[in-house]
């Protein structure tokens, strides 16, 4: 596979190194802003589902079901979002897609029934799959040569304390304003953000094919073709769905099912949440220094869809401890993962975003799938059998990365330099 070089040497605003242009911090806080508020805006339905089913007379499968929904529109839209950001540019694309998912969040908020809700919910998913790869591709342009796995990090850990707020913090806003309110309200919040990223966000100085470019072959062959980004989305696929299934039915699993105190079913959701900003931080900071991307990944992934067969075994004082510990593990490996199309050899910076979109699009198969299966297996099987099975899918899936090519020894050099290719 050819391509347009990478610049060995990005250049800073004054001809400099990139990797000494302190701008780049500011474009990951932009970014990070974005992250939190997408999955913001992603999770915080799930405090209003006792509401939802009371105002349109759902069961637990329909209620599911408005999980997965979301993530058709979040995963059909990731590689069609990855071509407009190669031919509108960076900045456009990040835009529209918050743009486009809190504009979603508000009309969900007015709709007169259930079929209204889940249109909704699907266009949300739609922004929201826009955003989150170009927001990787985003901070890979600016951080290629140094802390890479580290500032991937930093946006996992607010795509973690997105899904708190919204699974925690949106509980008691739910209760003050309503199910509608509440949605309405994180909606505006997105749009603000999408306005922000139009306004300050920059590419790297260099790169003008990242302000759009046409796009070609050589494009869809070098990340459609790319065997290593579809082995590390199925891999992912697993522990994905898994965790966006879990983190959103853990509550109502605690709460009507186990009959635990909200002190007990808050303090899970919470740390389900939580627990994913240090999980990605040290992720990403291990990856950089100490081990390679298939190894932790692997390991992350595995540990992850163990603590799933702990939801329905542990009591009421030890209920946080499996949410903590699925929470933690999903976002260690999340960091890890999302480097790949960063350093992948073959990849041109301008259609990274498309790369992390093919990865992304892979791995939400998962995120439809699991929930919905998860509200057929439990009425029939026990909410045992069903947290079980996404626990076994995680473990299952994530054995994929080991198929990943090692790379050639000739990369060695390159990997000093922080260009590796994505390697086990």
């Amino acid at each position: 596979m050819t391509s347009r070089p990478r610049d060995p040497s990005p250049a800073g605003p004054d001809g400099g190194d990139l990797a000494d242009d302190p701008r780049k911090w500011v474009m990951l806080a932009i970014v990070s802003a974005g992250f939190l508020v997408m999955t913001m805006n992603w999770f915080n339905i799930a405090p209003g589902f006792g509401q939802i089913s009371d105002a349109f007379g759902l069961e637990i499968p329909e209620v599911a079901t408005l999980i997965s929904v979301f993530v058709v529109g979040y995963g059909v839209f990731h590689i069609p979002g990855g071509f407009l950001a190669t031919r509108w540019g960076m900045r456009s694309v990040l835009a529209i897609g918050l743009a486009v998912e809190g504009g979603a969040a508000v009309l969900s908020a007015i709709a007169p029934n259930y079929a209204t809700l889940m249109a909704t919910r699907v266009v949300c998913g739609v922004g929201a799959s826009v955003f989150a790869a170009i927001g990787v591709a985003a901070v890979s342009v600016w951080f290629q040569r140094r802390h890479h796995a580290l500032a991937l990090g930093v946006t996992s850990a607010c795509f973690a304390l997105g899904s708190a707020l919204g699974l925690y913090v949106w509980d008691p806003v739910t209760d003050g304003l309503g199910w509608r309110g509440a949605l309405a309200l994180g909606g505006a919040i997105c749009v603000g953000v999408a306005v922000v990223s139009a306004l300050f966000f920059r590419v790297p100085a260099g790169s003008e094919r990242l302000h759009g470019i046409r796009l070609s072959r050589e494009a869809v062959r070098e990340t459609l073709g790319n065997r290593d980004m579809w082995l590390y989305g199925l891999a992912f696929l697993g522990a994905y769905g898994a965790f966006l299934g879990g983190s959103q039915l853990l509550g109502d699993y605690g709460h009507d099912q186990r009959h635990f105190g909200s002190t007990e079913v808050g303090l899970a959701a919470l740390l389900i949440g939580v627990a994913g900003v240090p999980g990605s931080v040290l992720g990403g900071w291990i990856s950089d220094r100490f081990a390679s991307v298939r190894t932790v990944f692997t390991v992350a992934a595995v540990v992850e869809g163990l603590f799933f067969f702990l939801v329905p075994m542990v009591g009421t004082g030890w209920f946080w401890l499996p949410a903590f510990g699925i929470g933690f593990m999903f976002n260690f490996g999340f960091a890890v993962w999302q480097t790949v199309p960063g350093t992948a050899r073959g990849v041109s910076e301008e259609n990274i975003g498309t790369a992390v979109g093919l990865m992304l699009t892979v791995s939400a198969v998962g995120g439809f799938l699991l929930p919905f299966l998860f509200g057929r297996i439990a009425p029939s099987g026990g909410y045992g059998m069903a947290w079980g099975f996404f626990g076994v899918v995680a473990i299952v899936c994530a054995f994929a990365a080991l198929l990943v090519r090692r790379p050639a020894p000739a990369a060695a050099e390159a990997d000093e330099v922080g260009l590796a290719p994505a390697e086990a």
